[in-house]
């Protein structure tokens, strides 16, 4: 028998399509109203919960929650948001101007982003290989770190991991050492990453895997697992496996499993150039220190994965709810963006790239996804508004319910490693994020999370 949960009522019923197992021995009469009880549990129903209707059900399924989530438990409008403008903004063609004194100049070729308990801003940045942190004013408070290949220096900054209240890790590419930095700068220790280790345990790891720290100095690789022989048709959407592997500080792996990556899509007019990332269709991967969770989602479908940080499976969050069709408008938005990413703004030059390339029924239900200070998961997805990017937030708590639905700007809330300037940071109160102008010039801006409303 599986313990259901639907809304505020629990069930003690199974939901395989078996109520019978639930009910035997039991008088006549229990059986019939159990069998009721039960047929209602499992299949809750996509009403929303202003109404007073269940909108989830959970059950247990070999020691594995399943939470399904039929509608978010507070309406669009009455939860939280996000505010239009930003709070605070540092870096920009302002400060590209300004004084060389004033440091805020460096904030270019951002890699990772977090706002500390005190209020500043930490901006790891990789065309100095720097660690910036600035007060929300944009007054410069601190460097930490300079290029090199000493303590506490950096060659290839690309991870920041912010251990609160006052550790600052930056992890380097290609296998570099990560630091462990206080936030007035001392250092704290310098973690060595063997390369050599990681590579013969024979998981296909190499030194440009990309690299995921974990709370407990863990990291998890996403490795490609093509083989060698490995080809793209022309004309053809494809997804290449990549697995999720974890290297704890003895260099012994676990898996968290193969799952279809970054879609692509390989031009039958231009087989020269390769294939296309159509930055639609991927395997998602987070985690954020303090929280002991790894979210992976397949990206197509409307599942995702909660792990210990052991690689055991712990819960399944899903939806029954259907993502957005693909308009010609969402779809014509899409190709737009493609062109100017992908093709250095020349739009013109690029259109004979994509002409050909399917437009698929429906958007996929999961994009990227964060999880903020507070233990939240944010999922990026898409809605009926025909942008071509998804545009807003689905927030569920670490128990795998569906909170609500956060609408936001399109072109803001990148926040994915698969797309141009896509760092971004979710914090209690501020969601910090990337963005240029026209003319390449980054900029770091704060924006104020509501979350007051629906309360």
């Amino acid at each position: 028998m599986s313990p259901v949960r639907t809304g505020r009522i629990d069930f003690i019923l199974a939901c395989d399509g078996n109520a019978a197992a639930a009910t035997a021995a039991r008088p006549a009469l229990v059986p019939m109203l159990l069998g009721a009880l039960a047929a209602a549990a499992c299949d809750a129903g996509t009403q929303s919960p202003d109404d007073g209707t269940p909108d989830f059900a959970v059950r247990d399924s070999a020691g594995i929650e399943i939470v399904e989530n039929h509608a978010p438990e507070r309406r669009t409008g009455r939860f939280w948001t996000i505010d239009q403008e930003p709070e605070f903004v540092l870096g920009g063609k302002a400060a590209v101007a300004a004084e060389a004194g004033d440091s805020s100049h460096l904030v270019w070729r951002v890699t990772g982003l977090a706002r500390l308990v005190d209020g500043r801003v930490a901006v790891l940045s990789g065309g100095s290989d720097q660690l910036l942190l600035f007060e929300p004013s944009g007054a410069l408070s601190r460097i930490i770190g300079r290029r090199g290949m000493g303590p506490g220096e950096f060659e290839r900054a690309s991870r920041l991991q912010y251990l609160p209240p006052d550790t600052l890790a930056v992890w380097q590419s290609w296998m570099g050492p990560a630091s462990y930095f206080d936030t007035t700068g001392v250092l704290l220790k310098t973690r060595p990453i063997d390369l050599g280790r990681v590579v013969q345990q024979g998981t296909g790891a190499h030194a440009e895997s990309w690299m995921h720290p974990l709370p407990d100095g863990s990291f998890i690789l996403e490795v490609d697992k093509r083989g060698p022989d490995h080809a793209h048709p022309p004309g053809e959407l494809r997804r290449p496996p990549v697995e999720f592997i974890r290297f704890d500080h003895a260099y012994a792996t676990q898996s968290f499993g193969v799952w279809d990556g970054l879609e692509s899509w390989h031009s039958p007019a231009h087989q020269e150039i390769g294939a296309f990332p159509t930055f639609v269709r991927s395997a998602r991967f987070t985690a954020r220190a303090r929280f002991p969770w790894v979210y992976i989602a397949d990206g197509a479908g409307n599942e995702i994965r909660q792990y210990e940080l052991d690689g055991t499976l712990r819960r399944i969050i899903r939806r029954t709810t259907a993502p957005p069709a693909v308009t010609e408008a969402a779809h014509g938005a899409l190709l737009k963006l493609l062109h100017g990413w992908l093709a250095d703004g020349d739009v013109d030059s690029s259109r004979g790239l994509f002409g050909d390339m399917p437009k698929p029924d429906r958007h996929p239900s999961i994009g990227p996804m964060v999880v903020d200070a507070e233990g939240y998961l944010w999922v990026r997805e898409w809605s009926d508004r025909g942008t071509g990017l998804p545009d807003q937030w689905s927030v569920f708590n670490a128990d795998g319910r569906w909170l609500g639905v956060v609408p936001g700007q399109p072109d803001l809330f990148l926040c994915s490693r698969l797309m141009p300037f896509g760092v971004c940071w979710f914090g209690r109160d501020h969601f910090l994020t990337v963005r240029r102008d026209g003319d390449g010039v980054e900029r770091i801006e704060g924006y104020r999370i509501r979350r007051e409303e629906g309360r």
